[in-house]
C-alpha cells in the first residue's frame, strides 16, 4: 500500500511541470505542427505545382524560423494562452483557398500582440 501511495505521489510530482505556463519554444514547436499540419492538409507539401514545401521537414523548418522570428525572447517574454490556443485552433480552421483568411491568421491572429505578453501569469 505504502509503494503504491509512493508511486502515485511520484507520477503526480512528474506532471506538475506540465501545468505551468508555456514556454516560448514549446508554443513555437506546437505553432509549428500545427501549420505543417494546415499545409499537408491543404496538400500543399511535396512536389509539383502548386506545392509550399518539397517534404515535412522543409516545412517545418521554414515554420519554426517564421515563429522564432515572430515570438522573439524581445517582443515575446511569456506566452498569453488564451492568445496561443486561439492561434492554433485558427491554424487548424483556416481556409485553404483564402490567402486573406491565411494572412489575417499568420500576422493576426497569431502575431505577437495577441500570442505574447509581458509576463507569465501566476
Amino acid at each position: 500500500m505504502r509503494i503504491a501511495s509512493t508511486l502515485s505521489l511520484l507520477s503526480l510530482i512528474a506532471l506538475l511541470p506540465a501545468c505551468g505556463p508555456t514556454s516560448r519554444e514549446d508554443a513555437q514547436r506546437e505553432a509549428t505542427g500545427a501549420a505543417c499540419d494546415y499545409y499537408a492538409g491543404c496538400e500543399k507539401i511535396g512536389s509539383g505545382d502548386g506545392k509550399e514545401f518539397e517534404d515535412r521537414k522543409e516545412c517545418e523548418v521554414d515554420m519554426r524560423d517564421f515563429f522564432q522570428g515572430s515570438w522573439t525572447a524581445n517582443n515575446c517574454p511569456a506566452i498569453n494562452e488564451k492568445g496561443l490556443d486561439t492561434c492554433l485552433e485558427r491554424i487548424r480552421s483556416t481556409s485553404c483557398s483564402s490567402a486573406a483568411d491565411f494572412l489575417n491568421t499568420a500576422f493576426f491572429v497569431c502575431g505577437s500582440g495577441a500570442v505574447c505578453q509581458e509576463e507569465a501569469e501566476d
